[in-house]
């Protein structure tokens, strides 16, 4: 199965205090991608950079299963300036796609260390049907002096609470979507960061159309997922949007389709035994067009798939995230 159809069939990104932020770009100790794909004919590269000019560091970097929030980890080391781009099929022998997470730590203890030096990327190409997309992972800044210890508590996660690293978002603002047609959608990966693997998590959305007309719906997912927004909701698609809402029909100026704009906000995340009110979540933004002539000089155009990919905006925080927690309590 390719990676489109998982997308699409499988399926593939806030009533709060504190203004709203893009996504943090700073370099940090700990990075989040938000997908790999090691599947036919699809190319996933990871990339970990080292902006200390006086400084080595060791990273690891732990690729996370979509399907069973399993994880396979690699170690290597970045010296000064250094750079290292991956495969991610050369890197991680499973076969499938989740997300990853990459975090500096001491190359003799192997113990999560403050190095708030490193920066990434990541890609995913499809040569064959003219894919190609990327994204910058999110970024977590470790709270410590250099080179200290992040695991405070010592349970082996990295915790996203304001005293380890940087806090996660409490909502999710995406500025945004393309209404859901037969020749494009816009789909949403979903990374949940309270509870852990043994927990779903339900997501609340406050879905507004062109005409600040609102409406609501919510969706359930576990660990890692990619679902197109009209698979969580009718209200994003084009039919909806058109015949049953306030519409304005002058949007979009010179294009012949509807958009809208949504905010994301965890609701529960809960496991056999525990349930956890406002989880944290992270969420990215793929737009998918079907056969869509991109104009270009002379009259001509390049035929095929377009595809292009956002980082939302941030609004608020909440200290509840953590990577990876394998139990029943999340602890």
């Amino acid at each position: 199965m390719n990676l489109r159809k998982i997308l699409l069939g499988a399926l593939i990104a806030t009533a709060g205090a504190s203004s709203i932020q893009a996504d943090d770009n700073e370099a940090g100790s700990l990075l989040v991608y938000p997908d790999w794909v090691n599947i036919a004919d699809f190319v996933s590269l990871i990339t970990v950079t080292n902006t200390n000019a006086n400084e080595s560091v060791t990273v690891e970097v732990i690729y996370i299963d979509s399907e069973s929030c399993s994880e396979f980890n690699r170690t290597f080391e970045l010296t000064p300036l250094d750079t290292a781009t991956f495969l991610s099929a050369v890197h991680n022998p499973d076969y499938g796609y989740g997300y990853a997470y990459a975090f500096a730590k001491d190359s003799a203890t192997g113990e999560p260390i403050s190095f708030n030096y490193l920066i990434g990327d990541s890609q995913i190409v499809n040569p064959y049907e003219g894919i190609h997309y990327s994204l910058n992972p999110s970024m977590f800044q470790a709270i410590g002096r250099d080179g200290s210890d992040t695991d405070l508590n010592g349970d082996g996660l990295r915790n996203l609470d304001g005293t380890e690293y940087s806090m996660a978002p409490d909502e999710i603002v995406v500025p945004r979507f393309w209404a859901a047609t037969d020749n494009s959608v816009t789909v949403l990966t979903l990374i949940s960061l309270t509870g852990g693997a043994q927990f779903s998590t339900t997501v609340d959305f406050l879905i507004y159309n062109d005409n600040e007309q609102g409406f609501s719906s919510e969706f359930t997912f576990e660990c890692h997922t990619r679902v197109s927004l009209h698979d969580i909701s009718w209200v994003f698609s084009r039919q909806f949007l058109e015949n049953y809402t306030n519409d304005d029909p002058n949007e979009v100026q010179g294009w012949e389709n509807s958009t809208g704009w949504f905010i994301m906000d965890g609701a529960v995340a809960s496991s056999s035994s525990t349930s956890i009110a406002d989880p944290a979540v992270l969420g990215y933004v793929t737009h998918i067009a079907d056969d869509y002539v991109f104009p270009a000089s002379r009259g001509k155009g390049f035929h095929g798939e377009s595809w292009s990919s956002q980082l939302p905006f941030h609004r608020g925080e909440q200290s509840n995230g953590s990577l990876l927690s394998r139990s029943l309590t999340g602890e």
